[in-house]
């Protein structure tokens, strides 16, 4: 049997929970999210009750592109919508969530101060989830 190649992946994705329903974050930033449920919303994959209001919108991009590509195609979207953000950050939480699936050899992010500056003004904090694929036997 063939083992599987060893593949890098990374994406991100703009992310909001808190109080209400989605359908009312969707009405303040005037967008459809990518994903979004209700608390009571039957979870597709557990079939339990969600317990929490979830929105969350995708960079656009393949999850072969670098980490800071999806970045910054996240806060190309977002900049123009600053003032409606600045109406949800009092009582929702913003996250730029980062995921990446990397090599065992390691991996790490350097976000620039310009990164940082800009996710400050649009009240956005970062979550960041790495997580390590099996080389196969491979030599990194």
């Amino acid at each position: 049997m063939t083992s599987p190649p060893l593949t890098t992946r990374e994406y991100a994705y703009f992310h909001i929970t808190g109080p209400g329903t989605h359908e009312q974050i969707t009405e303040i930033l005037k967008f459809k999210p990518s994903e979004a449920w209700n608390v009571g919303d039957l979870n597709p994959q557990s079939g339990k009750p969600c317990k929490f209001m979830s929105w969350s919108m995708s960079s656009g991009l393949d999850d072969k592109q670098p980490l800071e590509m999806h970045i910054q195609s996240l806060f190309t979207w977002l900049h123009p919508k600053a003032d409606a953000l600045r109406q949800l950050w009092v009582e929702y939480d913003l996250t730029l969530q980062c995921v990446g699936y990397f090599p065992p050899s390691g991996h790490g992010m350097h976000f620039d101060r310009e990164q940082i500056r800009q996710a400050a003004q649009l009240g956005l904090c970062f979550d960041i989830d790495f997580y390590f694929v099996d080389d196969y036997g491979h030599h990194v």
